[in-house]
């Protein structure tokens, strides 16, 4: 059994995605005044629904009006699933400027057999090792429209994948509305999704049980036997 820590480390001095979201801060408590012994503790600062990997949903699209906070998703759809890998080099992928992108003909050639409907589908290219670089937001890699279609025909419950934006920020295509509105979540940006060896893997997504909310910081561990 071979275990994979997919999620990022949040520490400060990260990326972040900018205003209004805020730069994460560990900052030193003081002793407490309450107890005889020495507490030594820590805040966050700048902890947001966003900081490092997370799980967000169709609620961050639409609202909590007309979507379940993260909160009510079912452990069994988010612990120990089944989940498809997709495999791609960077280097072989096409550019839009400085952006690489996935292509429903890359999808189809990193499908080593019928992904079945309803199935979690994990993006796999290394763009994770580039988390603490400064290229992480202004380069990453997208899905191009045909390719998003693609995909969300086959009614996934979850796309993983290692990059912190599914569309091209610089030139969107729209995929914001046909993801989240077809009822899917996005769990990004991962790292380490690379050394996945093997097509078929248990995924494991951990989020933190805040209330309420249209996304969670999360761990997120996969499995392959």
């Amino acid at each position: 059994m071979k275990l994979i820590d997919a999620s990022g480390p949040i520490y400060e001095g990260m990326w972040s995605y900018g205003d209004p979201f805020p730069n994460f801060k560990l900052v030193e408590l003081e002793h407490p005044d309450w107890v005889e012994f020495s507490a030594y503790s820590q805040k966050f600062e700048g902890f947001s629904m966003l900081t490092g990997s997370y799980i967000d949903g169709p609620g961050h699209a639409l609202g909590l009006k007309k979507a379940n906070p993260i909160h009510k998703i079912p452990l069994e759809k988010l612990f120990g699933v089944n989940a498809y890998v997709l495999k791609f080099n960077l280097e072989e992928l096409s550019k839009e400027e400085n952006r690489p992108y996935i292509t429903i003909k890359d999808i189809k050639k990193a499908e080593k057999e019928f992904i079945p409907k309803g199935s979690n589908i994990i993006f796999a290219t290394g763009w994770g090792q580039h988390w603490d670089k400064p290229d992480f937001l202004k380069c990453n890699w997208f899905l191009k429209k045909e390719a998003a279609e693609y995909i969300v025909e086959k009614n996934p419950s979850i796309l993983a994948m290692d990059t912190p934006s599914a569309d091209n920020v610089d030139n969107e295509q729209g995929l914001w509305s046909l993801i989240y509105g077809n009822d899917i979540c996005l769990v990004a940006p991962l790292v380490n999704v690379e050394n996945i060896s093997n097509y078929k893997v248990k995924l494991y997504v951990c989020p933190l049980n805040i209330l309420n909310t249209t996304g969670l910081p999360c761990r997120v561990i996969i499995i392959e036997d």
